[in-house]
């Protein structure tokens, strides 16, 4: 068992080398191959991949905290106001300022909008549950942020561009939410009360850290086909993506520095904080593509394509900080 503590422990150290790899390698595979060949694949692929990420963490999920987090209603309503409210507003004022400086044609400013006011993805769990938070939170918020967003979704695309008549696929939210999140949390508690029944909570313990081990190479295979599949679209719009990347960077450095201030500020506990960080910040790109393609507003598609970019390494690097957030919140 020694040997999963220190796989475990590899995987987390060299995390960032890990994920730039990735992001290096799918880039460079996405060029030289034929990608829309075999998109119904890779589709599947990407779905099967985030599943067998989610559910290791699952795995751990203990059903009791569950419950207590439910309780939890002051983080709960700062992690659905930050995601939901805050990031939205802050998009649309970096994109003004943007426009004081730079040409940002109205559908490229939306799809930039659009990749901030869709809810958190799955991987807000993982990233969770990697930086030892508490997941039974970071769970509950997934599935508020997803329901909610039925509503938030349509109404702050309505607000931004009424002029822009965008659809939104009220079904799509909700197959999300059941493949990625329920799915796994129900295969989850059932090997999880197997494991326990059968090992006992001591052999139990020791199985523990198998379960980040899967999920970090989850995330990086995710990480791979995430940039495979987008290299075409970010090669062939450069001056676009440079465009779009400066308020989506700027937006996730001011979200990090005021999540973690205000969560020290009211007081909340470090394993609460991770949680609350990462379903308020990250967001699924995924679903926005879906929405702006859906939409047939093709620049719009681009924001939430190269949000990966941006996304992944701020992320990532709020993760190896843990050990830094952790100190200045037991502080």
């Amino acid at each position: 068992m020694d040997n999963l503590v220190k796989v475990k422990n590899h995987l987390d150290k060299f995390l960032p080398l890990y994920v730039a790899i990735s992001m290096v390698v799918g880039f460079y595979t996405g060029l030289h191959i034929n990608v829309k060949t075999h998109a119904s694949t890779f589709k599947t692929l990407n779905l099967l991949v985030v599943i067998a990420m989610i559910y290791p963490m699952m795995v751990n999920l203990n059903l009791e905290r569950l419950r207590d987090s439910a309780k939890s209603w002051k983080q709960i309503l700062i992690a659905l106001f930050m995601g939901l409210v805050v990031a939205p507003l802050t998009a649309y004022a970096l994109i003004l300022i943007l426009r004081l400086f730079l040409p940002v044609p109205p559908n490229l400013a939306m799809g930039i909008l659009l990749a901030i006011v869709v809810p958190c993805s799955s991987m807000s769990i993982a990233y969770t549950g990697l930086s030892d938070g508490n997941i039974e939170l970071a769970t509950i918020v997934v599935a508020l942020s997803f329901t909610l967003a039925i509503v938030t979704v349509p109404l702050w695309l309505k607000i931004f561009a009424s002029s822009l008549h965008v659809s939104i696929s009220i079904w799509l939210l909700v197959k999300t939410i059941l493949i990625v999140v329920v799915i796994p949390m129900i295969l989850g508690i059932l090997t999880r009360k197997y494991l326990l029944a059968k090992l006992g909570s001591e052999g139990f313990l020791k199985l523990k850290p198998l379960f980040p081990s899967v999920s970090l190479i989850g995330a990086y295979v995710i990480v791979f086909l995430i940039f495979m599949e987008k290299s075409k679209l970010v090669y062939s719009k450069l001056a676009v993506v440079g465009t779009a990347l400066i308020p989506l960077a700027l937006y996730y450095i001011l979200s990090l520095l005021l999540i973690t201030f205000l969560d020290k500020w009211l007081g909340i506990s470090y394993e609460d904080h991770m949680a609350v960080t990462f379903t308020s910040i990250g967001k699924n790109e995924g679903t926005a593509m879906a929405i702006a393609i859906a939409a047939g507003m093709g620049l719009m598609a681009i924001p939430p394509a190269i949000t990966p970019i941006v996304q992944i390494p701020f992320m990532v690097g709020y993760l190896k900080m843990a050990n830094i957030v952790e100190r200045f919140f037991k502080k």
